[in-house]
């Protein structure tokens, strides 16, 4: 009852996201405008989202700005490395908590990264916004190949949710 799955839409989403989440913060890293035409400047590229973020702060302030970068992401890993590591939708509730915390975190992004950029059309031509937008949209499909899965899947009582409530009412 406990068995991992050697395959499966669901393993596969778990795996899809983790590659999204880890383009999302090497993107992060990426030139802010791109590498090459008006944008690169005399002295190289123009600096990173990062770079953007966190430069010039004092110690609260850097914090709180890897956590503005870096937190909503690690936390999308984190609940995807648990359905991993716990096995396919061994936990009933992993795939809807992966859902809750990518449509936050993910819908959080999608509007940073069009306010910065002044609409869909700007980040077409921002190498940085672009793929950090392509990343997210890794994620959401990712956990969409999670949910699916677990729906498509008959799920086996949870060990540690107890006993399964009656589904009828004895008339008496």
């Amino acid at each position: 009852m406990n068995e991992r799955p050697s395959t499966g839409s669901g393993v596969v989403g778990y795996l899809v996201v983790l590659i999204g989440v880890v383009a999302f913060v090497l993107s992060c890293f990426l030139p802010y405008r791109g590498f090459f035409g008006p944008e690169w400047g005399l002295f190289g590229p123009t600096p990173s989202f990062y770079r953007v973020v966190t430069t010039g702060l004092e110690t609260p302030q850097y914090v709180g700005g890897l956590l503005f970068l870096f937190g909503g992401a690690a936390t999308v890993a984190w609940v995807a490395l648990a359905g991993l590591r716990h096995g396919h939708h061994e936990r009933r509730r992993t795939p809807s908590i992966l859902v809750a915390v990518t449509v936050a975190w993910s819908s959080a992004w999608i509007g940073v990264l069009v306010s910065q950029s002044g609409g869909f059309a700007g980040v077409v031509y921002r190498v940085s916004y672009l793929s950090m937008l392509v990343s997210v949209g890794v994620v959401v499909v990712g956990t969409l190949l999670v949910w699916v899965s677990g729906r498509q899947m008959g799920h086996e009582p949870d060990s540690a949710a107890g006993p399964e409530p009656p589904t009828e009412v004895p008339v008496g």
